[in-house]
């Protein structure tokens, strides 16, 4: 997490897919795979292809990278990846057992920034 934590720092005109990507192939897997997913196609492939232990903190990183994409993205490209963002930091939030206040303030932001992203649901 110290590697997404450093590309968060950068500038946002110096942040570049291609470190994007290597922070996915460190992380959760393939960018092109992964990012390109719905929501119920990641969590199927979650179930598929990581073991269960790992899971819930694959899903978390992988919401992490959504959102740090979003970050920089314009719409709807934005719009999507913030919500898929979500929609895991959610689902990680219901089925983990870890708590966490970065989770439920990203939670917000994304919530407060386009309501609409989240479906509706409250953090």
């Amino acid at each position: 997490m110290a590697a997404l934590g450093r590309f968060l720092e950068k500038k946002v005109d110096e942040r570049t897919d291609e470190d994007l990507k290597e922070l996915y192939r460190q992380y959760v897997g393939s960018y092109d795979v992964l990012r390109n997913l719905s929501f119920d196609e990641i969590i199927k492939y979650s179930k598929e292809q990581w073991r269960p232990e790992e899971r819930i903190n694959r899903l978390d990183m992988l919401a992490e990278l959504l959102y740090a994409e979003g970050s920089y993205k314009t719409n709807p490209l934005r719009d999507m990846l913030l919500n898929k963002a979500y929609q895991l930091f959610d689902y990680v939030e219901t089925n983990g057992n870890t708590f966490s206040l970065r989770r439920r303030q990203i939670m917000r932001e994304i919530g407060s920034s386009s309501p609409s992203l989240h479906n509706g649901k409250d953090a």
